[in-house]
């Protein structure tokens, strides 16, 4: 019983893990398109 729960949770925190990841590099993107757009209207702070 105690083993396979363990199992469970292991399970779900790698998949968390992997949804924060694929989250942070969507933001990562994002913030980069941001800068790119500043740069090309020429008010970069």
């Amino acid at each position: 019983m105690k083993k396979a729960e363990g199992r469970r949770q292991k399970a779900e925190g790698r998949r968390q893990k992997a949804e924060g990841r694929g989250k942070k590099e969507k933001l990562l993107m994002d913030s980069q398109r941001e800068d790119k757009k500043r740069s090309r209207d020429g008010w970069v702070s």
